[in-house]
């Protein structure tokens, strides 16, 4: 009877424990209220209603420009302007009511087809930088990643050594889109 006892009271023991230990922190609410994941590469931000995806950098070999993608969704019943703002290189957008703008020269549905290259990073690849993105006046600061071509799936978004017609905008440019024809 004192074997059984002992036996009760090392399992009541591990028991409270085991909670008490963080084995029970993988479903804390305090932990997975904040945590917010992305389902593709790049980083997103959702301002007024007009969700902000793929928010993606993908630097040269001498990491002196970058191929700036975004993909822009406006959920609401009115226009939105959104200004997207990386390095020296600032876009502009009008996406009307539930249309969407996909900023993507390789992707030949997206309505995006010209480079947007981005200079004055001067950050290594892996780097957090800072893209300033605003909707309707309202902004908000994403922290996006440098990514390069050294992943096989990247090689072909690296900035072309082509002009494109963005290569020879000024600081601080603004280029326009209408969508929704």
């Amino acid at each position: 009877m004192k074997r059984l006892t002992r036996f009760g009271a090392v399992a009541l023991a591990a028991a409270l424990v085991a909670p008490l230990s963080g084995c029970a922190a993988l479903i804390s609410s305090q932990q997975t209220a904040k945590y917010h994941y992305n389902g593709g590469d790049g980083a997103a931000t959702s301002i007024d209603g007009v969700d902000v995806r793929g928010i993606l950098l993908i630097s040269d070999e001498d990491q002196e420009k970058a191929q700036l993608f975004y993909t822009l969704v406006n959920n609401t019943d009115k226009t939105a302007d959104v200004s997207i703002k990386a390095g020296d290189k600032s876009v502009s957008q009008t996406v009307k009511a539930g249309e969407k703008f996909s900023q993507d020269p390789q992707n030949p549905n997206a309505e995006g087809a010209d480079e947007v290259i981005v200079s004055g990073l001067n950050q290594p690849t892996g780097t957090l930088v800072d893209v300033t993105v605003t909707v309707n006046g309202n902004s908000e600061d994403v922290q996006t990643q440098i990514l390069d071509g050294s992943h096989w799936y990247y090689k072909t978004l690296e900035p072309s050594s082509a002009p494109s017609a963005t290569d020879g905008a000024t600081d601080d440019a603004t280029e326009d889109s209408t969508t929704g024809q």
